[in-house]
């Protein structure tokens, strides 16, 4: 419009100056005709600076809509009330626009030095929580090296409990090696032997013999055992297990002829005085002391 103003003016003026040339004036309407183009140069170039200026101003125009519309898109971001303008008027919808943006851009600015904030607050708190968190693996740390060597100690103290276990086994089979032993030597100390039979008897089992020598009313010759007996002929007993022995009658008289005393072994009798045919030994360790083979003769 401006431009189109001053094309305007300039035409008027080149009407003046041509209704003003005489004969003489002819002289001067070069000088008008270079004015003339010189000053429709001037006009042009004003005229190209002028639409330089309204691109630059579109382009800003688009530019703060773009912003506008990128600063719209924030969260938190509170419906900003224009500002007031200074210099222009409160109903100028531009002034208002440019306000309501510079109200926004100053809103992202708070929120973002709020975030800064917060970003900084929580690291703060990450390096707080990291110094803990080094401390919970240094104990996690210590605690697995105390339990390697818990177990160590465990495995150690296995060993130990293996070889005592071992040795205890061993112990226990040679104590009850020694049991057997000591049983085998107590039931083979304390086990004793009887027989009883006539002198007949005894004597063709090679039991007893006679010894000494008698010719007519002179000498004596005595019944006693043989010098090697065989345990097998004779009954076994525990000496200490209180055993009767059983005679073969009752009617008949008994006589030891063995190295016992006869006083330590008696007959038992029933509730009228009458013998049963049993004898038992009153002290086991007096009467089986001299010998461990009791012979009895019968008759």
């Amino acid at each position: 419009m401006r431009r189109a103003l001053s094309l305007v003016a300039l035409l008027a003026c080149v009407a003046c100056d041509k209704s003003g040339l005489g004969r003489g004036g002819r002289a001067s309407a070069t000088d008008s005709i270079a004015t003339l183009n010189t000053q429709l140069a001037q006009v042009t170039q004003a005229s190209a600076q002028q639409d330089s200026l309204m691109q630059g101003f579109t382009e800003t125009t688009k530019l703060l809509d773009d912003i506008d519309q990128e600063l719209s898109k924030v969260k938190g971001l509170k419906s900003h009330v224009p500002l007031d303008v200074k210099g222009e008027g409160a109903s100028d919808p531009k002034a208002a626009y440019r306000a309501s943006l510079l109200g926004k851009v100053q809103e992202v600015t708070q929120l973002l030095r709020a975030n800064r904030n917060r970003v900084a607050e929580l690291s703060a708190r990450n390096k707080a929580q990291g110094g803990k968190l080094a401390q919970y693996e240094q104990t996690i740390a210590s605690l697995e090296a105390i339990s390697e060597r818990q177990k160590q100690e465990i495995a150690e103290l296995t060993g130990r409990v293996d070889s005592l276990t071992l040795a205890n086994s061993t112990l226990a089979s040679e104590k009850s090696a020694i049991a057997d032993t000591a049983n085998a030597l107590r039931r083979d100390l304390n086990t004793v032997y009887y027989i009883v039979g006539t002198k007949k008897d005894l004597m063709a089992r090679g039991i007893v013999v006679e010894e000494g020598s008698k010719f007519l009313f002179f000498g004596h010759k005595a019944l006693v055992p043989s010098r090697k007996l065989d345990p097998s002929a004779f009954t076994a007993m525990d000496r200490f297990a209180n055993t009767p022995i059983a005679l073969h009658t009752t009617d008949r008289a008994y006589k030891i002829v063995s190295r016992q005393n006869p006083a330590l072994i008696e007959e038992e009798k029933t509730a009228d005085g009458k013998p049963t045919g049993t004898l038992r030994v009153t002290d086991p360790v007096q009467f089986w002391g001299p010998s461990k083979y009791l012979i009895i003769v019968e008759g």
